[in-house]
């Protein structure tokens, strides 16, 4: 991509797309996860079977498209499915700058209407108001799917949709705030320790949030974390409380004290007895010295 100065690639099996790369999916997927360039392979963070574009599709149309999916690369193919070209937003712009100029009355309108549309769905950084449908399906099960239908991917979402906001309060009472882009309790987990600056794997906290009845929840599955973000998106939040646990950890510590306390008189018992075995020995050589002296 930086050889050929372009921000796209697409990926292909014989003449039919897979899949395609663009540089907010190396952003947004590679970078933010804290991923490796050189070990992470391409089809783990590609977008799968993105929606394409054929050659008799009209700019508007082109238009429409990527302005109802919110995404800013649009593949090309022919009738028999083959790729042809990779058109990214700018292209269409200029297409639809030269398309209106050209154009008069109701064509204007439209066009100018489209183009201000996408722009502010382009520019907008909220996930799209369906992604409900999708936060279900983690990337690595939506990367992974071999039977999704064309146009069905998750390329619209770019993905933003992926991570989340989380807030908890640390044992210091400071509000540590972090977005995830991991469906993974055990990943989430390490990273709220990883803010708490905690090393000590046996001092791993248990999660729990609260619901809309106002009762904490523990997260003990991935499945709940899913369900933990999907009740909060249905709510309209942005962000979710978490609440660290620490009861198990305290209990294994107590049950750990009496061998301690064992340790620690057993500790005593040694030294009175070594000091009474010292009292003897001197009482015995002053017995012996005064026997002598008789």
């Amino acid at each position: 991509m930086r050889e050929l100065r372009v921000n796209s690639a697409l990926i292909t099996v014989g003449n039919k797309i897979q899949g395609i790369l663009t540089s907010k999916d190396i952003l947004m997927r590679v970078v933010a996860q804290n991923l490796s360039p050189e070990l992470t392979l391409v089809e783990k963070v590609m977008t799968s079977n993105p929606e394409c574009a054929t050659l008799e599709t009209t700019i508007l149309e082109a238009l429409h498209i990527m302005h109802d999916g919110k995404f800013l690369h649009l593949p090309i193919i022919d009738r028999d499915g083959c790729v042809v070209a990779c058109i990214d937003v700018l292209q269409i712009t200029h297409a639809a700058i030269s398309m209106v100029e050209n154009s008069s009355g109701a064509v204007n309108e439209m066009a100018n209407t489209m183009m201000q549309k996408f722009w502010d769905s382009a520019l907008n950084l909220e996930p799209p108001d369906d992604y409900d449908s999708l936060s279900e399906m983690s990337m690595s099960q939506l990367m992974m799917s071999e039977g999704a239908e064309a146009g069905k991917s998750g390329y619209p979402l770019l993905g933003l949709g992926n991570t989340f906001a989380f807030k908890f309060v640390d044992l210091k009472g400071r509000v540590n705030r972090f977005n995830f882009g991991s469906e993974s309790l055990l990943e989430l987990v390490t990273a709220v320790v990883q803010r708490l600056g905690a090393v000590d794997e046996q001092n791993r906290p248990q999660l729990l949030y609260e619901d809309d009845e106002g009762d904490k929840v523990l997260l003990t599955t991935d499945s709940d974390l899913v369900g933990a973000i999907s009740h909060a998106r249905s709510l309209g939040l942005k962000v979710l409380r978490l609440h660290l646990d620490y009861s198990d950890v305290k209990a294994v510590q107590g049950l750990s004290s009496p061998s301690v306390e064992n340790d620690g008189w057993g500790s005593v018992r040694m030294g009175i007895f070594a000091g009474a075995v010292v009292l003897t020995s001197v009482g015995v050589l002053a017995y012996l010295k005064r026997t002598n002296t008789w």
